[in-house]
C-alpha cells in the first residue's frame, strides 16, 4: 500500500485502530468471569456500561463508526453511577475489585481514544437513546424485581424516587425522557471537544 492509498483509509478502517477492540472485549469477558462464574449473578452482566464494551470492541473491530459512538454514550455515562455505586459500597466496607476498575476506568478511556478518531456525530443520541430503551426492556424480560437485579433500573426507580411513580410506565416515560436530555448534552459537549476532521 502506497502513502496516497493510505491517507485515503479513514483511521477507523486502519487494522492498529481495529486491534484495539481487544480491549474492551477483555473487561467484558473479565467482568463476565467475575460476574457468571465467581459471583454467580449472571444478570449483572446486562448493564448497559458492559454491554457498551462488548459493542465498543464489535465496533473497533468491525471499523464500525456508529456502533463506536453509541458505545461511547453509554460509557461515559456509565461512570457517574458507577462512582456513586462504588463510593456507597466502600462506605460499607465492601471491597471494590481491580476488574471493576478497568471495566469502567479503562473502558472510558478507550472510548475516548476512540471518539477521537472517529469524530462525534450529530445526531447519535437517538440511536444511543434507542439502544438503551431496548437494552432496558430485554434486562426488564431477563431479570427479576428486587434491590439488587434491578439492573439498567429496568423495574424501578431508585431509592426513594422509586414512590414518587404510580406505575411503571409513567415511570418509563420519565426515565426515557432524562436518559434523552442526558444524552443530548453528552452529545452537545462530544460535537465540541472531538468534531468530525475534514479529509
Amino acid at each position: 500500500m502506497n502513502t496516497n492509498e493510505a491517507i485515503l483509509i479513514p483511521p477507523w478502517q486502519t487494522l492498529r485502530f481495529r486491534l484495539l477492540g481487544f480491549l474492551p472485549l477483555c473487561f467484558f469477558l473479565a467482568r463476565a468471569v467475575e460476574y457468571i462464574i465467581v459471583a454467580k449473578t449472571p444478570e449483572q452482566m446486562l448493564w448497559s456500561c458492559h454491554i457498551s464494551n462488548l459493542m465498543l470492541a464489535a465496533g473497533l473491530f468491525m471499523g464500525a463508526p456508529i456502533l463506536i459512538r453509541v458505545a461511547v454514550f453509554w460509557q461515559i455515562l456509565g461512570v457517574p453511577p458507577w462512582i456513586l455505586a462504588t463510593t456507597m459500597e466502600m462506605a460499607w466496607l465492601k471491597p471494590v475489585t481491580l476488574v471493576s476498575i478497568f471495566s469502567h476506568v479503562g473502558g472510558v478511556i478507550v472510548a475516548i481514544v476512540a471518539i477521537r478518531r472517529v469524530g462525534a456525530k450529530r445526531g447519535s443520541w437517538i440511536p444511543s437513546l434507542i439502544y438503551f430503551v431496548i437494552l432496558q426492556q430485554i434486562t426488564r424480560l431477563l431479570t427479576n424485581p428486587g434491590p439488587y437485579t434491578n439492573v439498567n433500573v429496568a423495574h424501578f426507580a431508585y431509592g426513594p424516587m422509586k414512590e414518587w411513580f404510580a406505575s411503571y410506565w409513567t415511570y418509563l416515560v420519565a426515565n426515557t425522557s432524562a436518559v434523552a436530555l442526558t444524552l443530548i448534552i453528552i452529545e452537545f459537549v462530544l460535537l465540541r471537544l472531538f468534531p468530525i476532521r475534514a479529509k
